[in-house]
């Protein structure tokens, strides 16, 4: 064999070897699982689904949001309901130092369950059911800089458009989405039959889709519903679009449903044996993993394949959980 073709398929192989390398890399992640029945947060390896690191919480933490640079997490503390312990903070972790960092004491604002973290990372905004309000939050200090009415009961959760102009909250017990204007605090309310409680916005700003009694799409420039989709079961859970705006994941009762964005039609239904609460999707829109508090555990569908390939034991009670590339 001549010394140059050596040479060359030797280039050959090292770039293949690049190339998989990259592969590999690109869907490697850490997935940050909050315990809610033990007030603690773990980190766990994406790929291997081992431990990294436990870290401390307040009691009752339930949604994680991570920041745009991917340094820190924000957990939301609920407590453990109306007449036990009474959450009224965010906890902030440091993901590369595998410490927490601060705790947000948000004073007379209790039971905070969502978060989202503005573009540049400097806010957090925080959905207070009982006060009916969304607060916005200094990412630093954990100054309360604004609050925002919903006028609604139930605003468990919020979305925010991204160009940071409007925040969107779904009601559960008010059975309306609230849309707020950050510029000026009006609010307008778009009136459901029944509670809605999960949201997701697409990427690219222009849609919201809300869970109920099936999914429902709001457009985001008229703020008025454009369509409705009917599930296979009445009841859903929460949903998550997948990065890449292609995919809508849904929880549903010991299953998954998977929806086309563009054409809002089922493109997977995928049994898997627990009851799943809340959804996380990895960078690249392969792999979602849900939550499931009644069996401690995470379970991981395949996207792609359109099946469960992972069942992996936590803490009591995981509910949150975020991805982290």
């Amino acid at each position: 064999m001549p010394q140059s073709f050596r040479l060359r398929l030797g280039r050959f192989f090292n770039l293949i070897v690049l190339i998989l390398f990259a592969a590999i890399s690109a869907d490697a992640g850490i997935l940050i699982v909050a315990y809610s029945g033990e007030a603690r947060t773990a980190l766990f390896d994406a790929d291997t689904y081992k431990i990294i690191a436990t870290l401390p919480t307040g009691t009752g933490p339930h949604e994680i949001r991570v920041s745009p640079d991917r340094r820190f997490a924000y957990v939301a503390i609920s407590g453990t309901g109306p007449s036990g312990v009474k959450g009224n903070s965010i906890t902030v972790i440091d993901i590369k130092n595998r410490k927490v960092k601060a705790n947000f004491d948000l004073g007379d604002y209790t039971s905070p369950h969502d978060v989202r973290v503005s573009r540049d990372g400097r806010l957090i905004w925080v959905a207070c059911a009982p006060a009916r309000t969304i607060l916005e939050l200094d990412s630093a200090s954990g100054k309360i800089l604004k609050t925002y009415k919903t006028d609604q009961d139930g605003s468990w959760f919020l979305e925010i458009t991204p160009d940071e102009r409007k925040i969107y909250a779904p009601n559960l017990e008010g059975k309306s989405v609230s849309v707020i204007d950050r510029a000026t605090g009006a609010v307008k309310v778009i009136p459901f039959e029944a509670p809605v409680y999960g949201i997701d916005i697409t990427p690219d700003g222009r849609q919201i889709w809300v869970s109920g009694p099936g999914l429902a799409v709001i457009d985001t420039a008229t703020d008025e519903v454009i369509a409705r989709i009917k599930t296979t079961e009445t009841a859903t859970g929460r949903i998550r679009l997948a990065p890449d705006g292609k995919k809508v994941v849904v929880g549903m009762s010991k299953k998954v449903l998977v929806y086309d964005v563009e054409t809002r039609q089922l493109t997977g239904e995928i049994d898997i044996g627990a009851q799943p609460k809340v959804i996380t999707v990895s960078a690249d829109s392969r792999r979602a993993f849900l939550t499931n508090p009644g069996n401690n555990s995470v379970t991981v569908v395949d996207l792609v394949a359109g099946k469960q390939v992972a069942t992996f034991q936590t803490g009591k009670a995981p509910d949150g959980i975020a991805w982290v590339d």
